[in-house]
């Protein structure tokens, strides 16, 4: 009789867990970099982020990346990963990410005045 009671206690206890943690929704971005001042210039580079990363992950470095993404909430114009002087000139780099952030709608456009202020910027979200 007792080892009735305890198995019925770890089966309620097991079952009141898992329905007090909700799972987290996912993140699923698809990026683009192009060189230049639209997002169409040129051949982009593509990658596909999912956070956690997963196996339709093709960014090259995607736990920084979502480390990234995080750090911001998903407003990726807050970036801002390693401030300091870039060069004057203008040869710019237009990036783009669309998708979900933990399941909310995301959709991100920004022109950078030349790869260094884009890696100074985004740091690796965007190094691909």
């Amino acid at each position: 009789m007792t080892a009735l009671f305890t198995t019925g206690l770890a089966s309620t206890a097991g079952t009141a867990h898992s329905a007090a943690t909700p799972a987290v929704p996912g993140t699923a971005l698809r990026l683009t970099v192009a060189h230049g001042a639209t997002p169409t210039t040129g051949t982009p580079h593509l990658a596909t982020l999912q956070c956690p990363p997963g196996s339709s992950t093709s960014h090259p470095d995607p736990l920084t990346a979502c480390r990234l993404l995080d750090s911001v909430n998903g407003d990726l114009a807050r970036l801002d990963v390693d401030p300091g002087a870039c060069t004057q000139e203008y040869d710019p780099y237009t990036v783009t990410a669309a998708g979900t952030y933990r399941g909310r709608p995301l959709s991100f456009q920004q022109t950078y005045g030349n790869h260094c202020v884009l890696l100074r910027t985004a740091g690796a979200f965007f190094d691909f």
